[in-house]
């Protein structure tokens, strides 16, 4: 008995895989958890995406995530399985051993009660089920099982249902239309922009951009998924070719390392010396060679900040110290100087380094070349209305704040 016969656009067990698939992030940890095969698992899904002519999960930074299409789906599941449960456990205070009705239900079970409760007879429900009378009780067995408790009792005039019975035959009339309206809710959801965006953030970048860009968004576009995740560049270009991200910011390099993404450059910046306001090197540092026994706060190896720093030493002859401090974060790393004696090689766009900290304040050292540029970095074959959308409201933050920059005298 196929769940197209019962009417419904897809099975309990599908209910079940989905969502823990949705619990897991992958389908290997949802057949563990399901005591399923994982190839069963994944047959299982792809039969339901087939069938329904969506895809529910897509790769994400985490693991599987649901689609737009999938939040639907999914609400249609925790809704049956969330109604099955709360069945169970009204059985469960009349029995003596636990109950597997969550973790085995399927349509046919449920069907067959309802149609024999209605009935009173198991070749009528057979009958009209279009089954044979063993496959009738041999579904009635099964059920029995899983409830620890009969089902009906048997009289001269036919089957009478017991409460176990009736419940469940009421289980079926209140999941049955839950189970039909899922088409429906596919089909009506609103023409508007919807599914993930997941951004990337490189350390010390675009951490006042992302948040407003987001805002606007989530503002005029309520169904698009907003993530937002920090990373080092090999890590986020991995992820971007994987398609686990949809595009990642920062400061921009050479070029990117992978020759099927590309970089799109959003707002200029300058490295710049920041230390704290009271700090002697503000009066006593005339250039580079007067910082060279300061202690220093950086970004990690391999980041174009540190390469900047290592630069500024060796074009005054002398080693990069050794006891740089590397911090992740620009929130981490401002903190720090402000509760210590050292010395952060940062960069800031004009706006921000007008509303720098009152605590910190930039070395008066001029810095050989210190242009840079902040911008985003996407993948050629992956781009979307939402990606377009995201840019968009970028520029639009970037034009704001530098209209509010105020003009040097």
């Amino acid at each position: 008995m196929h769940h197209s016969t019962s009417g419904t656009p897809l099975t309990l067990k599908q209910c079940r895989v989905i969502r823990e698939v949705m619990r897991k992030g992958s389908e290997q940890s949802a057949s563990a958890a399901l005591n399923l095969s994982q190839s069963s698992v994944s047959r299982s899904l792809a039969q339901e995406e087939q069938a329904l002519d969506v895809s529910i999960f897509t790769r994400g930074w985490s693991g599987a995530e649901l689609t737009a299409d999938g939040e639907v789906v999914m609400a249609t599941c925790d809704a049956l399985l969330n109604a099955i449960l709360e069945v169970e456990q009204h059985l469960q205070k009349s029995a003596h051993t636990v109950l597997t009705l969550r973790n085995h239900l399927e349509w046919r079970h449920l069907m067959v009660a309802e149609a024999v409760c209605r009935l009173g007879s198991a070749s009528v429900a057979a009958e009209v089920l279009g089954i044979t009378q063993p496959a009738v009780s041999k579904t009635l067995k099964e059920l029995e099982n899983m409830v620890r408790q009969p089902l009906f009792a048997r009289l001269r005039h036919g089957l009478t249902p017991q409460p176990a019975a009736k419940e469940l035959a009421a289980l079926y009339l209140r999941a049955q239309p839950i189970a039909q309206s899922l088409h429906q809710a596919l089909q009506s959801r609103p023409n508007e922009l919807n599914g993930r965006l997941s951004v990337g953030m490189l350390s010390f970048s675009c951490q006042d951009i992302v948040p407003i860009a987001f805002a606007s968004i989530f503002k005029r576009h309520p169904r698009i998924r907003l993530q937002a995740m920090q990373g080092p560049y090999h890590m986020l270009a991995n992820a971007l070719v994987q398609g686990e991200i949809d595009c990642f910011l920062g400061l921009l390099r050479t070029g990117p390392i992978h020759p099927d993404l590309i970089e799109i450059p959003l707002l200029h910046a300058q490295y710049t010396l920041i230390a704290r306001a009271d700090h002697p090197v503000h009066q006593k540092a005339m250039g580079l060679k007067d910082l060279t026994d300061e202690r220093w706060i950086v970004a990690r190896h391999g980041t174009p900040i540190r390469e900047y720093f290592e630069t500024l030493f060796h074009s005054i002859d002398n080693k990069p110290p050794i006891q740089a401090l590397e911090m992740l974060t620009f929130a981490s790393s401002e903190e720090l100087v402000i509760h210590s004696d050292a010395i952060a090689l940062l960069f800031y766009d004009d706006w921000n380094i007008q509303r720098l900290n009152p605590r910190l304040k930039q070395v008066p050292i001029d810095l050989p070349s210190p242009d840079c540029t902040i911008g985003i970095t996407l993948h050629k074959a992956h781009q979307s209305a939402i990606i377009d959308t995201f840019i968009e409201e970028l520029k639009a933050v970037i034009k704001r704040k530098i209209a509010w920059v105020i003009p040097a005298e």
